[in-house]
C-alpha cells in the first residue's frame, strides 16, 4: 500500500511500495484542452519536494515551458507560416522552408520541443554527416534551427536555446576562378547569335546578379549617359510563381556606370528586341523569355546559359554567378579600389567584398608591384665625355674668358 503525504502547495506526493517517492504537479490544459501533469521521482520525500519546487519556479518564470506536447516539427511549421513567411523576404522563406523540410525534420521532427537538448542536436549533426551531407548543408541547418529556437525562447516556449552549445560545421570556401580575358572574348562572341545572349556580356561587365538582370527594364537604362539603375530583382517562390521586389538593402539599389562592351551588349539586345516585336513600350523587360515574361532560372540555364557556355568552350564548373566574380577580377586588375567594387556589386558590407575577393587581390597586388618596380627602376644617367655643364672643354674655357 502506497503511503500518501500532501501538504499545502506541495502537489500530490506519495511513496510507492518499492520505497521510491513520486510527485505530481498539475500544469493545466494544453491548446487542445487536454489536462497536463508533470511527474517527478526521488529516493526521498525531500528530493521530490525539491524537484517540484524547481518545476514551480520554472513555470512561474516561463508558463509555457512545461505545458503541452509540442513537437519540433509542429513548432517549425507554425514558425515558418506565422513568422518567416510574414516578416521575411520571399527568398528567405523559400530557403528556410527547404532547409527545415530536407535537413531538420527528417531527423528532429518527432522530438518534443521541451526536451530538445544540446546532446540530441550534436547527434543530429553527426547523423547528417554520416548520411553524406556536406559541411555547408549542415551549417545551413544549424543556422535555420538556431533562428527558430531563438524565437521559441522569446515566445517563452523554452527557457534557453540548446543550439548555443552546438559548434558550427567548418566550411572551407571554394575559391571561384574567374574568366581570363581571352575566355571573355570567346564568351562574348558566342553570345551574339542568341536572342538574349547579351545578358552574359552584361553580367560579366557589370557584376549584376542573375535575378537583377531578369528584372531589368529599359526604363532603368540610359544608353546616352552610359548608366544603368538597379532597383528591383525577380524572386521565385515555391507554389507562388515569379514576382519582383526591391533589393534587400539600400546598397543593392545602385547605379552602374557602363563601359563600352556593356553599352554595345545593350544596343545589340535593343535591336534584337525590336526585330522580334518586343519594343520597350510593349515589353519593358530587357531580357524577357520568348513570351515576353520573366525567365524562370532553370529554364534560362537550360536554354540560354548552358548552350552558350558550351559553345564558348567554358567548363561546366563555371557558374553564371562566376560572371559576377569575373567582373570583380577585371576591376581589381584594372586598379579599382575595393570600396569601388563593393559599391558596384551592391554588397552591404566591405568585409563581404574583401573576404570574397582576397585571393584575386593577391594577383592584382603582384601585377601592381611589377608595375611599381618598373616605374621606380633607376635608369643610368647619360654622361658626355669631356663636358662640363653640357659644354665641351673648349666651350667652357671660352665662356670663362668671356
Amino acid at each position: 500500500m502506497a503511503k500518501k503525504a500532501r501538504a499545502a502547495g506541495e502537489g500530490n506526493i506519495y511513496q510507492r511500495d518499492d520505497g521510491r517517492w513520486v510527485g505530481r504537479l498539475s500544469l493545466g490544459k494544453d491548446s487542445n484542452g487536454t489536462r497536463q501533469r508533470k511527474v517527478v521521482y526521488g529516493r526521498t520525500q525531500a528530493e521530490v519536494l525539491s524537484k517540484l519546487d524547481s518545476l514551480r519556479e520554472q513555470r512561474s518564470s516561463n508558463p509555457k515551458s512545461l505545458l503541452g506536447k509540442d513537437t519540433v516539427g509542429a513548432y517549425l511549421k507554425r514558425w515558418l507560416e506565422n513568422d518567416v513567411e510574414i516578416n521575411s523576404a520571399a527568398n528567405t522563406y523559400v530557403e528556410y522552408e527547404m532547409t527545415v523540410r530536407l535537413y531538420v525534420n527528417p531527423y528532429l521532427s518527432a522530438e518534443k520541443l521541451s526536451s530538445l537538448d544540446a546532446e540530441k542536436l550534436v547527434a543530429w549533426q553527426a547523423r547528417m554527416s554520416r548520411d553524406g551531407h556536406s559541411a555547408n548543408t549542415r551549417l545551413r541547418g544549424v543556422r535555420v534551427l538556431r533562428n527558430a529556437l531563438n524565437k521559441a525562447v522569446k515566445l517563452q516556449l523554452i527557457r534557453s536555446n540548446p543550439m548555443m552549445a552546438v559548434d558550427k560545421p567548418r566550411v572551407s570556401r571554394q575559391q571561384r576562378i574567374p574568366l581570363e580575358k581571352e575566355e571573355c572574348f570567346r564568351l562574348f562572341d558566342a553570345c551574339a547569335a542568341h536572342r538574349v545572349g547579351d545578358i552574359l556580356t552584361l553580367a560579366a561587365m557589370t557584376g549584376l546578379r542573375k535575378r537583377e538582370l531578369f528584372g531589368l527594364e529599359w526604363s532603368a537604362v540610359n544608353l546616352r549617359e552610359g548608366v544603368l539603375s538597379v532597383r528591383r530583382t525577380v524572386q521565385e517562390v515555391r507554389k507562388k510563381g515569379l514576382s519582383v521586389k526591391e533589393p534587400k538593402t539600400s546598397h543593392g539599389r545602385r547605379a552602374i556606370n557602363l563601359g563600352k562592351q556593356a553599352i554595345q551588349a545593350l544596343e545589340s539586345r535593343l535591336k534584337k528586341a525590336l526585330d522580334e516585336g518586343f519594343d520597350p513600350e510593349s515589353v519593358p523587360l530587357v531580357f524577357p523569355s520568348t513570351n515576353g515574361k520573366f525567365y524562370w532560372g532553370s529554364n534560362f540555364d537550360r536554354n540560354v546559359w548552358h548552350p552558350i557556355r558550351e559553345a564558348a568552350g567554358i567548363p561546366e564548373s563555371f557558374t553564371f554567378h562566376d560572371l559576377r566574380h569575373t567582373q570583380a577580377s577585371l576591376l581589381l586588375y584594372s586598379g579599382a579600389d575595393m570600396k569601388v567594387i563593393q559599391a558596384r556589386l551592391g554588397h552591404s558590407k566591405y568585409e563581404t567584398t574583401a573576404n570574397l575577393y582576397t585571393h584575386l587581390l593577391q594577383g592584382a597586388q603582384a601585377e601592381a608591384t611589377s608595375k611599381l618596380d618598373e616605374m621606380m627602376t633607376r635608369k643610368p644617367e647619360k654622361k658626355l665625355v669631356g663636358t662640363f655643364g653640357g659644354h665641351t672643354d673648349d666651350e667652357k674655357k671660352a665662356s670663362v674668358t668671356d
